[in-house]
């Protein structure tokens, strides 16, 4: 009867283990995951990026446009980028993908959007955001490979 007990509560401990150390992991596992999230590239990343390459700028917030999402517009004397935000990297991939190649039409099956514009579109993303110029400044155009890596659709 006593090897019986012993091994009871060898199991009962053992158990008693297992549940705290899954519990202390799944802690973890939600702390590193919101500290990911905080850490995921987005507007104000980017803002300071161009900061730190003496930009001077203005955000204004403005009506979706071109993308079905939050839209932002920076203005730098009579330059003009807009910041597509995202609550995620997966959504803002997903809406990525659905910029054709030439960054002139947007299609996702529910909504197709088709535009002409004025000098050459540069599409770019990083994190969060889709980064969108519209122009020739070959300084703004180095600056945001730079910041943001190689554009994705445009010219």
């Amino acid at each position: 009867m006593i090897k019986l007990s012993k091994y009871k509560d060898i199991v009962i401990l053992s158990f008693l283990v297992m549940f705290i150390i899954a519990g202390c992991g799944n802690k973890l596992i939600e702390k590193n995951s919101e500290q990911f999230t905080k850490n995921v590239y987005g507007i104000e990343q980017f803002t300071s990026d161009m900061k730190a390459k003496n930009y001077k700028f203005k955000i204004k917030d403005v009506q979706k446009d071109f993308l079905p999402t939050t839209r932002k517009i920076m203005t730098m004397d009579k330059e003009v980028v807009d910041i597509y935000l995202y609550d995620s990297s997966k959504d803002m991939e997903n809406d990525a993908k659905n910029i054709n190649k030439y960054g002139s039409r947007y299609s996702n099956g529910d909504k197709s959007v088709m535009v002409d514009w004025i000098s050459y579109p540069h599409f770019y993303k990083k994190g969060t955001i889709i980064v969108q110029y519209v122009g020739e400044n070959e300084k703004i155009i180095s600056d945001l490979n730079s910041i943001l890596g190689k554009q994705f659709a445009g010219h």
